[in-house]
This record gives C-alpha cells, sequence and structure tokens, in this order.
C-alpha cells in the first residue's frame, strides 16, 4: 500500500531560508506514517490498548533539493518489508515535478510497559501490505557509526517538555531539531544538511534538562552524537 499526502510549506515549517527546515521535514515523515496507521486500523489509541507502540530506530534522509515557502508538495510513504523484530519504511517528498527528498527508516515494536522490543505479529505485517520498492538503496539494516566524535567539549542545548511526545519520549523531530540547532552554532548558520543518518540508541526521559551533541568533521562529513549526563542518547552523520 502506498499512501500520499499533499502539504504546502507554510511560515511555520521554514528557517530563516525560507527553505523546508529537517526537523519539518521529519515532521512530515512522522505525520504520513501515523496516517498508514490510522488508514489499516492501527492508530495509537488502538496500539496503546493492545500495550505497544512504535518506536524508530533508524532513519536515514537524502535531501537532492529543499521545498521553500509555499511550495506544495506530496508526501509518500510504503511499508518496505516486516521481519521478526524490524520494520522497514520509506518515504519520498516530491515538489514541482521533483523528487526532492528520499528516506529509509528502520522501526521496531515497543512493549510500553516492559520498554523491551516485541516480535512484530504477522497481522500487522498483513495489514500495512509492504511494497517490495525502495526509497533509496542506503543498507539501513546493517549500517551503524562505529566510531564516536571525540571527547571535545560539546554544545549544550535544552531539552523542553514541548519535546516529548503521547510514548513520554523526546520525539524524533526533536532530536533532528537539538541537531541542526548544534550544527548551525558549531559549523556556521549557513550551513545546509544535505544527507542525514540517525540511530535512535537511548530513550530520553523527562528528567534530562540538557543535551550535549558532539561533532568529528572530515571535510563534508560530520559524525555526531546527541548525550546525556551519562549515555550517548542518539548518533550519526551528517553530510554538508
Amino acid at each position: 500500500m502506498i499512501v500520499k499526502l499533499e502539504k504546502v510549506v507554510n511560515y511555520k515549517d521554514i528557517g530563516f531560508d525560507f527553505k523546508l527546515r529537517p526537523d519539518s521535514l521529519v515532521s512530515f515523515f512522522q505525520e504520513i506514517a501515523i496516517h498508514h496507521s490510522d488508514m489499516v486500523g492501527y492508530d495509537a489509541e488502538t496500539l496503546k490498548d493492545m500495550g505497544v507502540a512504535w518506536v524508530l530506530n533508524k532513519l536515514y534522509v537524502d535531501i537532492a533539493e529543499y521545498p521553500v515557502l509555499g511550495d506544495s508538495i506530496t508526501v509518500i510513504t510504503w511499508s518496505s518489508g516486516i521481519s521478526g523484530v524490524k520494520a522497514f519504511r520509506e518515504f519520498i517528498i516530491r515538489s514541482g515535478g521533483t523528487e526532492a527528498v528520499r528516506a529509509v527508516s528502520m522501526w521496531t515494536l515497543l512493549d510500553i510497559t516492559t520498554k523491551r522490543i516485541k516480535r512484530i505479529p504477522s497481522y500487522l505485517s498483513e495489514a500495512y501490505e509492504t511494497e517490495s520498492s525502495q526509497a533509496t538503496s542506503f543498507p539501513i539494516a546493517s549500517y551503524k557509526v562505529d566510531k564516536n566524535p571525540g571527547d571535545e567539549e560539546g554544545l549544550l542545548q535544552t531539552v523542553r517538555f514541548s519535546d516529548f511526545d503521547t510514548n513520554m519520549h523526546m520525539n524524533n523531530t526533536a532530536y533532528v531539531n537539538i541537531l541542526d540547532t548544534a550544527l548551525k552554532r558549531y559549523i556556521g548558520k549557513n550551513v545546509e544538511i544535505n544527507e542525514f543518518f540517525i540511530n535512535f540508541q537511548k530513550e530520553v526521559g523527562f528528567d534530562v534538562e540538557k543535551l550535549t551533541v558532539k561533532f568529528s568533521r572530515q571535510d563534508t562529513n560530520v559524525l555526531y552524537s546527541i548525550n546525556d549526563a551519562k549515555n550517548i542518547c542518539s548518533k550519526g552523520f551528517v553530510r554538508v
């Protein structure tokens, strides 16, 4: 099943350069993924009653062109495979007749009581009607960033209560917003992200007030980690 949403880039979605912000882009992905679940009968309330929630584990995004204020865009998604404890979802954003953004994501099903990953039942796989095509060839299932940024002092970012979602953890879009903000302070406000990969590793809870973002740069490649006081909460790479 291929699902589409027609959207218009609004003022709230853009940065100072009038281009769609990376966190807004991920917000569109989140919206259409939820819409797909709603369509097949597994909305947020139903999943909560089942005692489970979909949790994003990895996300890779390739941005060929940023949509700008006023652009009419089509956001497209589909399930590209569910096996064991892993579910894969593809995304495309079309703008002005071109494929401006391509992305792939990997999700897990979390038991919200035990906080443990569950095997995904076959009836969920059947409900989402998996498609065989892929938006990108990026090997998200196997890819990981082994190296951590150095021990240099990181950039502190404040965690807000509005960053938390109905699952009581920091929303995926908040991670991307924190990353984008810190990157602009690290490199400069005019830096533009062409690709990024994020691996969510540890939940950020309500008790966390500050996160530290660390970077290690090699030309256009930037490794990063987002850390609380004790642990790496997420890490990945950015190409600028």
